[in-house]
């Protein structure tokens, strides 16, 4: 009897491990991923609304700043360099704070170029010609009285032609 029993399990573990090999060779991985194509060229659909004063030369305008800021602290700045040769666009856009106060600098020369306050989803956008050359800062700060809030904006500077 014990011969039988051992015969068994041993019949069953030589069963199960085949079923197991087998059964792994002819599943397909779960971690494949078909190629994404990437199609590189523009998109020429959309060119009717296009203004012909904003269409930029060589395809795009250089950027200085195009980010998206996210603090708990309820603050924050950017900096850029201005070479003085052309003017630049200053687009802000509130994405997730109640309000907040936006103040433009010029680091150099101590002046204040621009500030206001957005509200939930507002915008500002501003072009910017004739400023003297040099380091300009935007400092975003939540306007409510209950620190730390978190102070979420899109933030971009582009140098025109």
């Amino acid at each position: 009897m014990r011969i039988y029993k051992l015969a068994c399990i041993c019949t069953f573990i030589i069963l199960l491990s085949g079923c197991n090999a087998f059964s792994s060779k002819t599943e397909e991985p779960s971690s494949k991923v078909a190629p994404e194509v990437v199609n590189n060229e523009p998109n020429d659909l959309d060119s009717t609304h296009k203004e012909k004063e904003e269409e930029p030369i060589g395809g795009s305008y250089p950027l200085e700043i195009d980010e998206e800021k996210s603090s708990p602290t309820g603050e924050g700045q950017s900096h850029f360099t201005y070479a003085g040769s052309a003017p630049f666009k200053i687009s802000l856009l509130n994405t997730g704070t109640e309000s907040f106060l936006y103040k433009i600098r010029n680091v150099d020369k101590d002046t204040n170029v621009s500030n206001g306050v957005l509200k939930s989803t507002e915008s500002f956008e501003q072009i910017f010609d004739g400023l003297p050359e040099g380091d300009y800062v935007i400092y975003y700060v939540v306007q409510e009285e209950e620190p730390p809030v978190n102070i979420k904006l899109k933030v971009k500077v582009e140098l025109l032609s």
